[in-house]
């Protein structure tokens, strides 16, 4: 028989049977995981960076939960435990991490080499949480640090500035086990940062006055195997292999308590279902740009949008449930969606800038 006909038999069959169009809840749905929380508290003595964590404060703070992989449920466990701890004074923002590793390796010494062709550890922050001008630091097991700031997301045609070099940082490494001896085996290994929040500010604002809630995140990278491809295991799963999502990373709310007090219970800061209804609208018009090299102009092209909760039965899906505007020419656009009964609106364009409206 003639294989040609074999190919396209099945295919004409597939072609008939009637299709399900996803709405955009479930196409984007990988993205749309929850981002993890955490409650910072202030230290109550002075720290010493010098990756021991040996203080009272750091004894007292709590982990996040262990890194998982960057893009979220499904996926396999990391080889390698990781978590973290964060702590502040008025002038710092501490970090901690532990990391896991039977073989503690590091080979780049030079400031802004592209640490993560090592194994490292990176941190994002936010600090006014809007999605664009952010600050990246890492760093490998032998203390070498890779800095930068970036005016927004790659996906978003950003910038890098290496050229920020975190003013007043302060860095701390320690091993336990040998370092660059694959000879042994190691446990662990920590980094210690305090980072200044005068190092974070935009536009001459005070990072840590602008907000009491950043966007943060932190990924661990690991190379199983020399030639890769290289593990991306985070705190905050993005929902895809990339951490320049902001929108997507976890909640630290700052508590103006010491460590150790009774627990502040926090939570999302946004009304869930507007701000990834929001979101959802931002990856479509990134979507059909990359195909059409122009943005979706009206509401009434948008696929169906659907609810977040798939099990959710009622009739009242979420565009009905809030008012939508988009406004778009062919290179640009932006979204608004408003709760009209609480008088509050989320506003979003094309290069990521996220802005609530009141």
């Amino acid at each position: 028989m003639n294989k040609n006909k074999l190919f396209f038999l099945p295919l004409a069959i597939l072609l008939c049977m009637p299709t399900h169009a996803q709405t955009l809840m479930q196409r984007y749905k990988s993205l749309l995981v929850d981002p993890n929380l955490y409650a910072c508290y202030r230290t109550t003595e002075k720290i010493k960076v010098d990756g021991q964590l040996n203080e009272a404060s750091w004894k007292k703070a709590e982990p996040t939960v262990e890194f998982s992989d960057i893009s979220g449920a499904g996926f396999a466990k990391p080889k390698y435990r990781t978590t973290a701890k964060m702590l502040w004074d008025d002038k710092y923002l501490y970090i901690a991490a532990t990391l896991e590793e039977p073989d503690i390796v590091a080979k780049l010494t030079n400031r802004d080499d592209i640490v993560y062709h090592d194994n490292d550890f990176e941190v994002f922050l936010d600090p006014n949480g809007d999605g664009i001008e952010y600050f990246e630091v890492e760093t490998n097991a032998m203390g070498t640090i890779f800095d930068l700031f970036l005016d927004r997301a790659y996906r978003s045609n950003g910038n890098f500035l290496t050229q920020w070099n975190c003013p007043g940082m302060q860095i701390g490494i320690y091993c336990n086990g040998t370092l660059n001896n694959s000879n042994d085996k190691d446990k662990y290994w920590n980094v210690e940062m305090a980072i200044p929040f005068d190092a974070l500010k935009i536009n001459f604002d005070d990072a840590i006055k602008q907000s009491r809630c950043w966007r943060v995140d932190f990924s661990r990278v690991e190379w199983l195997k020399k030639k890769g491809p290289e593990e991306n295991w985070v705190w905050s799963p993005t929902g895809k292999i990339d951490m320049h999502m902001p929108e997507r990373w976890g909640y630290v709310h700052f508590i103006n308590a010491p460590v150790g007090s009774e627990k502040t219970t926090v939570s999302y800061p946004y009304n869930k279902e507007m701000y990834n209804l929001l979101w959802v609208i931002f990856y479509e018009q990134q979507s059909y740009y990359k195909s059409h090299n122009k943005y979706i102009s009206t509401i009434q092209e948008l696929p169906e949008i659907g609810n977040i909760n798939e099990s959710d039965n009622s009739s009242s899906a979420l565009k009905d449930k809030y008012k939508i505007q988009l406004e778009a020419t062919t290179n640009s656009f932006e979204v608004t969606v408003t709760d009209t009964d609480n008088k509050v609106s989320y506003h979003l364009n094309n290069e990521g800038l996220f802005t609530i409206l009141k």
